[in-house]
């Protein structure tokens, strides 16, 4: 992978469109987060009932500071265990916009930092927060390979618009899912973060 297939993936998410990327689980699916067209395509493309909610990785802090309640139990989590294939489900401090249609109107924002270097570089040089959801047609199998992606929309009418092949990724379970409300901590997906290692995080 060239820089200049990240900067045309960049341009990709810039532009409205929906980019497929490596993680350090699966391949995703990017959308510029705060884009309403471009956010209503992902989900037209994934065909993914506008129902379920669709996680979202930030540029910085300070940037998720201004869209979810940073609490101190989701602070050791992010300073302990960020980047890595973790997952926090916070409530929004502002329930509108693309926010809201993310959230599928609960109110809540599930965001995560993957450990590679190609996801880190996209975020920051794009400067906007872009969509964490899995590179699959809704209700298919997850991702690990382009080839694998591609022969899943193949008959599709609506495709991803640009694929970062970062070749074939480790088989890593789904991200582990926390939700935090009122400083009460759930575990809703136990993935390669395990439970003990998120009790270990809060002590």
């Amino acid at each position: 992978m060239t820089s200049e297939q990240i900067s045309k993936a960049v341009e990709t998410i810039r532009n409205g469109g929906v980019v497929v990327y490596p993680t350090d689980t699966a391949y995703g699916l990017a959308v510029d987060a705060t884009n309403p067209i471009a956010v209503k395509r992902l989900y037209e493309v994934k065909g993914r009932n506008f129902n379920k909610p669709v996680h979202v990785i930030f540029p910085s802090f300070v940037e998720l500071n201004r869209v979810v309640k940073l609490n101190a139990p989701a602070k050791k989590i992010i300073q302990k265990l960020f980047p890595g294939p973790i997952t926090i489900v916070l409530p929004l401090k502002k329930n509108s916009g693309t926010w809201k249609q993310l959230s599928s109107g609960s109110g809540t924002l599930g965001f995560r930092m993957p450990d590679h270097k190609v996801v880190k570089h996209i975020v920051k040089t794009l400067g906007r927060p872009i969509t964490a959801t899995s590179a699959n047609r809704s209700g298919r199998v997850t991702c690990y390979t382009v080839k694998a992606i591609r022969a899943q929309f193949k008959k599709s009418k609506l495709k991803p618009d640009y694929y970062l092949n970062g070749g074939k990724l480790k088989q890593v379970k789904p991200s582990t899912i926390v939700a935090i409300n009122d400083h009460k901590v759930a575990v809703l997906r136990e993935g390669p973060i395990s439970i003990e290692t998120i009790r270990t995080a809060l002590k």
